[in-house]
């Protein structure tokens, strides 16, 4: 498969924005790309459906026609684990499943984008973890983190058991949360650069990107200008290895 799976080491850490500007920027290039954030929670509700703001946003970043329900075909109001969520919601998932409908959707495009939701090891059922579905998609792994104190246990942590089980790390984005830059933010990068062998590049706190999105003007906004910070970026955008134009 040609593609890449972003995984983070927590919920709210950027994997949205930063799979936003890949999708963009391959869009730019004029590259079919598809994008699947295939489970949400927390999702509100918009004219009486359960709206998943993350996969609408990958599907306005990729400027792509595939409807809601192909994007994120897993969706729950609860803010709460997929797997919690499935059982109060009597909607559970299968990690088959999943696999089967990415795979399906890769052969119809260039390169597939997947999002996933929470770190590795977040349960989708009673047996099976997010990482289950990242090791039956066997793409490259890109990891996000947040840049502050206590990132360095966490960053490890999900790197070690992704090791461990045979996924293939591209790189590292390390994502600064809060407006002013820590000594941790600091002396975080380095240290895990000696520690994990993939490239590993900080991205700034950005208010913009912080902000709330309101309207369709500020999702765009937001886009551009994630894209242009990972535009900066140019040897760790190669060394992800995506692609640079239509095949």
């Amino acid at each position: 498969m040609t593609g890449l799976c972003i995984v983070g080491t927590d919920t709210g850490v950027g994997k949205t924005v930063i799979a936003g500007a890949i999708a963009r920027l391959l869009v730019m290039r004029g590259v079919d790309v598809a994008v699947m954030k295939p489970v949400e929670t927390g999702c509100r509700m918009q004219r009486g459906k359960i709206f998943p703001a993350d996969g609408a946003y990958l599907k306005a970043a990729a400027r792509c026609e595939d409807a809601l329900d192909h994007i994120t075909p897993y969706r729950y109001p609860s803010a709460l684990s997929p797997y919690a969520a499935g059982c109060i919601e009597k909607r559970r998932i299968s990690a088959r499943m999943l696999i089967r409908r990415m795979v399906a959707r890769q052969r119809s495009c260039a390169f597939l984008l997947v999002e996933g939701i929470g770190g590795l090891l977040v349960p989708l059922s009673a047996r099976t973890d997010w990482l289950d579905v990242v090791k039956g998609l066997d793409l490259p792994v890109l990891l996000v983190a947040r840049s502050g104190l206590g990132t360095l246990n966490h960053t490890q942590l999900t790197w070690r058991e992704g090791l461990r089980n045979g996924l293939k790390f591209a790189g590292i984005i390390l994502n600064q949360s809060t407006p002013r830059k820590t000594l941790a933010d600091h002396t975080n990068p380095k240290i895990l650069s000696a520690r994990c062998q993939v490239p590993i590049v900080s991205f700034p706190y950005d208010r913009y990107l912080a902000a709330p999105m309101r309207s369709l003007r500020i999702q765009e906004q937001r886009i551009a200008r994630s894209v242009a910070i990972l535009k900066r970026h140019a040897a760790f955008i190669s060394a992800l290895k995506l692609p640079t134009g239509p095949p």
